[in-house]
């Protein structure tokens, strides 16, 4: 790869993943395209993740160690960040400590994002349900859209940590991860970047690969992801209620879904006795709904949206 290829800055949190982020960071050495730097950031591991990391950074200079500074809060987001912090390339690819890069994941990422002169790309993933085969299956598909927020939110336009590559100027002076968050950060942080109506790029293609283990960070008990994602659907909902209405089926279609997604929240928190987040959505609603929709009967033109196009007028 000559050396005017831009450097692509990869940024991997960890804890406690020693025995498994040295095949992680074997598949980064693996890539095809080969200016990159990987910063891995320790959140804190009380194994022998330090051993592994002095093995790999003797292997090759690309690789940088970190630790999150004590007076960042513990969790991979502060991570994520400070990663961000010191990483000097034009790309910033994050990526998880336990998952695969297939070879040309860079490469192919690189070639589209500037060829298209977007703001970052998304590729397709797959999870690996074979660990010594290394088989996998796709669990879903990245369609294209014109509404990039409204089928994130439906979950028609899925794309964890690993799938997207960003322009770092697109990201700079921007908030990142929410550090607040422990679960639903991803959901979080890529609905607040479409609201702001990025460009985009999706590649249909499967990049990497993701292991859903049993003991890791995606299995948090039920009552935890349903707090955090309380959360997070509060600091979208409060994102979004400001911006003005607009006369467009799209801003209609947005309003409803984030009001029936309230809803559907309402009813879990309910069955595991979550009064006070319970309330939180209920005032939520009046925001995404807003005045203007309350004057036209918000519930009588749910089924039909051009009653709110002539009257919000």
């Amino acid at each position: 790869m000559p050396s005017s290829s831009p450097l692509v800055s990869i940024i991997i949190p960890t804890y406690n993943r020693a025995h498994l982020i040295g095949e992680t960071l074997d598949s980064v050495l693996a890539q095809t395209y080969q200016n990159w730097e990987c910063i891995v950031v320790d959140d804190g591991s009380t194994d022998n993740t330090d051993e592994v990391m002095t093995v790999y950074k003797a292997k090759d200079t690309r690789f940088q160690y970190h630790h999150r500074p004590k007076d960042r809060l513990p969790g991979g987001n502060a991570a994520r960040n400070y990663g961000f912090e010191v990483s000097k390339g034009e790309y910033i690819q994050w990526f998880d400590s336990d998952d695969l890069m297939l070879p040309e994941k860079l490469e192919i990422k690189v070639k589209v994002i500037s060829e298209y002169n977007v703001d970052f790309v998304v590729c397709e993933g797959a999870e690996i349900i074979d660990e010594k085969n290394l088989t996998y299956v796709k669990k879903w598909k990245l369609y294209e859209t014109d509404v990039a927020l409204l089928e994130h939110i439906k979950g028609n336009l899925v794309f964890g940590t690993n799938g997207p590559l960003f322009n770092k100027q697109y990201l700079d002076n921007k908030p990142l991860f929410d550090v607040e968050l422990k679960i639903s950060q991803e959901w979080e942080f890529f609905s607040r970047l479409l609201i702001s109506s990025p460009r985009l790029e999706i590649i249909n293609q499967v990049l990497y690969l993701y292991r859903n283990e049993a003991d890791g960070k995606r299995s948090k008990i039920t009552e935890f992801k349903l707090v955090n994602k309380v959360i997070a659907i509060s600091k979208i909902v409060d994102l979004y209620a400001k911006k003005p209405i607009t006369d467009t089926f799209k801003d209609f279609e947005i309003r409803k879904y984030l009001f029936n997604y309230i809803n559907l929240y309402i009813k879990r928190c309910l069955k595991h006795k979550f009064y006070s987040e319970t309330l939180r959505l209920v005032k939520l609603r009046i925001k995404i709904i807003n005045y203007s929709f309350l004057k036209v009967g918000f519930f009588k033109v749910l089924k039909k949206p051009s009653i709110i196009i002539k009257t919000i007028k």
